[in-house]
């Protein structure tokens, strides 16, 4: 079961008051397949998502629903209002097609009940990435001028939100993770906000471990290869007979690289007898490179 899923399925069960029924049939309706005088329909692939549709337009509006199962594989679930009268009953009752405006906001009592019309309107259309993955809640929303309104709601609650066209409808999506825990807590998803939030944390933790991590394991793999090329430098002048002939300084900073060879410049600061700074030593050890460098030429 997928993580969306899970969330849905939590959603749909959350306990809607009374005043907010109609706000939350009317989302899951509007943002569903069809919502029209032709055909009211919901397409989904959670079939408790489909039965509490069923549950909620037959108690709210007296109609038959009838749930119908296709698919192979990936089965969906077609709930639908198969009766002519029924469909016109209900699309009365938002005054669909009369007023200018896609949404009909006269069912929003409160604003609790704006939030349960967007809970209705995810469980239509929308999803939620795994937080695990990515930041992201999607609304595939079949109507331009619907998705624009809805995007305005949202901005109106705290929401902040995006729009990008599609060949068939439009797409509203969010991305930043601090707006989809409002989101969730505007669908009055306390429970799933907090177990979003959590596994949010919990990847960001982990990112930061891995970024240090990283960094460390580059930091080990510069002094590994610095000291190598510091090494072989040194060696060099040895085997030529030319490391005593340098200053003194230079000398000394040479004979603490080739005892200490898995050191960082300040690790070897620390262990150097003359108090050297680590800037200081990176000096010599890179004038004895230069040295290497002008000899070999």
């Amino acid at each position: 079961m997928s993580f969306c899923t899970d969330i849905k399925n939590e959603l749909a069960d959350i306990k809607t008051r009374d005043c907010c029924k109609s706000a939350l049939i009317y989302g899951y309706a509007l943002f569903a397949r069809s919502f029209n005088a032709k055909r009211i329909c919901l397409q989904t692939e959670n079939e408790k998502n489909a039965y509490s549709y069923k549950k909620l337009l037959s108690s709210l509006y007296d109609v038959d629903v009838n749930i119908k199962k296709g698919g192979g594989v990936r089965p969906t679930f077609v709930a639908e209002v198969l009766s002519e009268a029924d469909r016109l009953k209900i699309l009365a009752s938002v005054d669909f097609g009369i007023t200018d405006t896609s949404i009909y906001t006269d069912l929003f009592y409160r604003d609790c009940c704006v939030g349960s019309f967007v809970r209705g309107a995810f469980l239509a259309c929308g999803h939620l990435s795994d937080p695990d993955k990515s930041y992201r809640v999607d609304f595939n929303i079949k109507d331009e001028n619907l998705a624009k309104e809805f995007l305005r709601l949202l901005l109106d609650h705290s929401v902040e939100a995006h729009i990008s066209k599609r060949q068939s409808g439009a797409l509203v999506y969010i991305k930043k993770n601090e707006m989809i825990v409002n989101l969730l807590a505007l669908m009055g998803a306390s429970s799933v906000s907090l177990q979003y939030i959590e596994t949010s944390v919990i990847k960001s933790l982990k990112n930061k471990t891995n970024r240090a991590r990283n960094c460390d394991n580059a930091n080990i793999s510069r002094t590994v290869e610095a000291s190598h090329k510091q090494r072989k430098a040194i060696e060099y002048l040895i085997k030529h007979e030319r490391l005593e002939a340098l200053p003194q300084e230079l000398v000394s900073v040479a004979k603490l690289r080739m005892e200490n060879p898995e050191l960082s410049l300040k690790q070897l600061s620390a262990k150097s007898p003359d108090s050297i700074t680590v800037s200081g030593l990176n000096h010599r050890l890179n004038r004895i490179m230069e040295i290497y460098e002008e000899i070999k030429k």
